[in-house]
């Protein structure tokens, strides 16, 4: 073909993909019913009815000579099925491919030869032929250029694709008289543009009259697309940002009891909690009985017995140093010793006169509770709300448990601190958030401070009295007969379940 041949090529080219990229139209599904056997390729009558499927109107010779433009010559390649049209809605389908909306950069040529100089500009201006309407005064078009600049600004920041507001008014499935413009137009009405108009509260109804009346069309409709086109020059193509949260740890200046409790004894409540031999982890890494180990061996007794959350690396690092000899052997007996003491007491079996006591709540409670470190100033504090609450609690006899308890469904003995100001609002409590923060430097005991212990709270500010202290012990307690009988004998010589009467004054005279 000629070289005049290709620029009527190209151009034609052109005109179907300004044609096609305002309707977002896909060439390739216009052909594929006419590709029987999937090969990429249809004859030149079916090429010529694809194209008036299309919606493009050409003339014969037109695509007479995009046909012959895309003809394939080969051994496979028979006639009359002949015609690449793969390679022709590739060419119509690079407005969709490339960035910033098929323009090529500039100095770059195409298949078809075309530099990108002055070929961008003229597929913008091709797209639409409606030009805003200008205003007469200057200060109203710098007014102007202010709003579009904050609708654009607007869009970038909230990801909003403007025309995409507009596609329900524009292309509705099915006919409809509603539908006052022309489908695939980019306009609509006056009224459906100020319905769906996202930033109502941003803008004031002066600056979207304004917006309107410079884009209203001869025909009295607003030309939408033509706002997307005008915001899409001032944008980047690039997407908006993805959102991000980084993690920033408020400093936490509090000092809790377990920084200076001794790692030996945080091991030793729970082994007491959960009543855990130590002795017969370690025996598996020592056959030969000597009572030593490896570092790395007591870490694995320790992640097998469950205790490695219980200890960071600092408390695991005291623990080996105190406990390793010279040549770096862990002593393990010395160790589960130490650890067993709290079970009984060394050496008990040589002793057969001494007595033991079971371990009670104070040998776990380091590892169940975690205070935090009060100054005096804290401490006086705390001291005067909690008597505040402990009056007002005992004057109007308020029945602090069953709040708790209702929030405590899984029975867990605390609550979050959310939860506790909730209860407290609820009887009548009207506490602010540095009271709530007051007792929480107290009953926050798990290490956090958003667990609120309600148990001790109750204990300490709504404390039993003691007739009912001694009505619960006497309720739980087991039966017993501390008074004499009225009925039997008391006498040691009285046998056989000897009866006296009550009162003899009302015996019964004897026979």
């Amino acid at each position: 073909m000629a070289a005049t041949d290709d620029e009527v090529v190209a151009q034609l080219i052109h005109r179907i993909q300004v044609y096609a990229f305002p309707r977002r139209l896909r060439s390739r599904e216009f052909f594929v019913n006419f590709d029987t056997l999937k090969c990429g390729r249809v004859t030149k009558t079916h090429f010529g009815r694809a194209l008036n499927t299309l919606g493009v109107r050409l003339r014969d010779e037109e695509v007479e000579l995009l046909a012959e433009h895309f003809t394939e010559v080969g051994p496979k390649i028979q006639k009359p099925q002949n015609v690449n049209y793969k390679k022709f809605c590739e060419a119509i389908d690079e407005i969709f491919i490339e960035t910033d909306l098929g323009f090529k950069a500039p100095g770059e040529a195409d298949q078809f030869g075309r530099s990108s100089n002055g070929f961008n500009e003229q597929f913008k201006a091709s797209l639409t032929s409606f030009h805003p309407n200008a205003f007469g005064n200057i200060e109203d078009e710098e007014k102007m250029d202010h709003i579009m600049h904050r609708l654009a600004t607007l869009c970038s920041s909230r990801g909003i694709c403007f025309k995409f507001l507009y596609y329900d008014c524009d292309r509705g499935p099915s006919p409809s008289p509603s539908q006052c413009c022309p489908r695939r137009g980019g306009k609509c009405t006056k009224n459906q543009f100020i319905r769906y108009f996202p930033f109502k509260k941003e803008f004031s109804e002066d600056d979207i009259e304004k917006i309107v009346a410079r884009y209203t069309t001869q025909t009295g409709d607003v030309h939408f697309q033509a706002i997307h086109n005008d915001i899409s020059e001032v944008l980047s193509p690039e997407p908006p940002p993805f959102p991000t949260s980084d993690l920033v740890l408020k400093p936490d200046p509090t000092t809790w009891d377990h920084m200076e409790l001794n790692p030996v004894r945080k091991i030793q409540s729970k082994v007491v909690e959960r009543r855990i031999r130590l002795s017969d982890f370690f025996r598996d890494f020592d056959p030969l009985r000597k009572g030593f180990c490896t570092a790395g061996q007591l870490k694995t007794v320790l992640t097998v017995s469950n205790l490695e959350r219980e200890i960071d690396r600092n408390d695991f690092n005291h623990i080996v140093d105190v406990y390793t000899r010279e040549d770096g052997q862990f002593c393990w007996k010395l160790f589960v010793r130490d650890i067993d003491s709290a079970f009984s007491v060394p050496g008990l079996e040589k002793d057969p006169l001494a007595t033991t006591s079971l371990p009670d709540a104070t040998t776990t409670a380091p590892g169940r509770r975690n205070h935090m470190k009060l100054t005096s100033h804290q401490r006086n504090k705390f001291n005067k709300l909690e008597d505040k609450l402990r009056s007002r609690i005992v004057k109007r006899r308020i029945l602090t448990k069953p709040a708790f308890k209702d929030m405590d469904k899984s029975n867990k003995m605390f609550v979050t601190r959310n939860q506790f100001m909730r209860v407290m609002g609820t009887l009548g409590f009207d506490l602010t958030l540095e009271e709530v923060a007051i007792l929480s430097t107290v009953y926050c005991d798990r290490g956090n401070h958003n667990d609120f212990n309600y148990v001790d709270f109750i204990k300490s500010c709504d404390p039993p009295f003691y007739e009912e202290e001694v009505a619960m012990s006497q309720l739980c307690a087991p039966y017993q007969d501390q008074a004499p009988s009225k009925y039997f004998a008391t006498s040691p010589l009285a046998h056989g379940g000897k009866i006296h009467p009550l009162d003899r004054a009302y015996s019964s005279p004897s026979l």
